[in-house]
């Protein structure tokens, strides 16, 4: 399956599942001693709703791409950008997808050596006794990720905006209700810092609000702003997004056009052409100094998780220079109820990587082998 990323799984996730597995844990004991003692079961629930309240404040104060992961789960909505797409064409939930993962992977595992199978029911919680274990398997891992089926995207199956205008209002307020019982729940139990529980909790009513709006503009930038590691929903943070919408009926709806300002290279400026069902024609406008290699490197790699061919063009201009200190991105697109998928796909990997590729450079980072997901 094509987003089953091991290695990206360990080397941004770990803490995350780390605070999973250490709360399962730390319940454990708690049910052994329920058989014990009527006072041994009192005194092992206190511990454990505690332990519980503590786990989620600190589920909570992760930062960048661990929160961006905690706050998709609190929402039931897929991990990547593409699983999302392939649970709205397949008409099922989260869950329904989950189970259908889990048994592809345990038809997977019955070809897999002893090693390799061990790693596998470590990633998913089995046994997530030793982080730094996973770190050292991590070209394993990565090779293992590759011989799992990718994900049928269907060229045919249209993205309809009001679908995930829906779908991000519904579960967005589910999940502002689970962290506000979640916060009442750790303040019972003596947990007094809830600042980062409160900003999660801002962030998801930033989603919600911007989905509600009734404007497809809104809604396709919510869409991508959530899945984008750095979960930048708060307006003016690190990231700014904005997307133009063409009311011209003339506008040809086969074409967005993304210009990014960036730090480090000025101005980027991508045109997509959708030229069939599922290949699009991109036309990268960039300085001299920017790295298109490692680019095209990053787009080539996404390709690998859906079945889209693209062709990739880049054309050297002058660098033009940015006012602003944070890098921003704007799309320009026709004012439409539905988006090709992997026109959506291709979009939101030219923002991400070229924003990623970006921030790397300001820390002296060039090489998308470290990086890249």
């Amino acid at each position: 399956m094509s987003d089953f990323n091991l290695g990206h799984l360990i080397s941004k996730f770990v803490n995350y599942q780390a605070l999973n597995i250490s709360r399962t844990k730390q319940g454990a004991p708690t049910q052994q001693m329920q058989l014990n003692s009527p006072a041994a079961a009192t005194s092992a629930q206190m511990a454990s709703s505690t332990s519980r309240a503590a786990s989620e404040a600190q589920m909570a104060n992760l930062g960048g791409a661990d929160r961006s992961v905690y706050v998709k789960d609190l929402m039931k909505l897929p991990r990547n950008i593409n699983e999302l797409i392939f649970i709205l064409q397949q008409n099922i939930s989260q869950a329904q997808f989950q189970q259908r993962f889990n048994q592809q992977l345990a038809a997977h595992r019955n070809f897999l050596s002893q090693t390799q199978a061990q790693i596998l029911a470590q990633l998913q919680g089995l046994n997530f006794a030793d982080s730094a274990t996973l770190q050292a398997n991590k070209a394993l891992l990565n090779q293992l990720s590759g011989s799992l089926k990718n994900l049928p995207i269907l060229s045919t199956g249209m993205i309809n905006l009001a679908d995930i205008s829906a779908l991000i209002q519904a579960n967005g307020k589910d999940a502002v209700t689970k962290l506000i019982m979640a916060m009442a729940g750790a303040a019972k139990q003596g947990v007094s810092d809830l600042t980062q529980m409160k900003e999660t909790a801002k962030l998801i009513n930033a989603s919600v609000a911007l989905a509600s709006q009734g404007d497809n503009a809104q809604t396709l930038k919510t869409l991508l702003l959530l899945y984008l590691p750095w979960l930048p929903l708060q307006e003016g943070v690190g990231f700014d997004l904005d997307i133009e919408t063409a009311e011209n009926s003339d506008a040809d709806d086969s074409i967005l056009t993304i210009t990014i300002s960036t730090i480090n290279f000025g101005i980027v400026t991508a045109v997509l052409i959708l030229e069939s069902s599922n290949s699009v024609f991109v036309n990268i406008e960039c300085s001299k100094n920017f790295p298109k290699d490692e680019l095209l490197a990053r787009i080539e790699g996404e390709e690998k998780h859906y079945s889209m061919h693209s062709t990739v063009s880049f054309e050297t201009v002058a660098e033009k220079k940015v006012d602003s200190e944070k890098p921003q991105a704007k799309i320009n697109m026709t004012n439409t109820n539905e988006i090709n998928p992997f026109m959506l796909l291709m979009a939101h990997t030219i923002i991400r990587h070229t924003i990623e590729i970006d921030k790397n450079a300001s820390i002296g980072i060039t090489s998308h082998v470290d990086n890249a997901d």
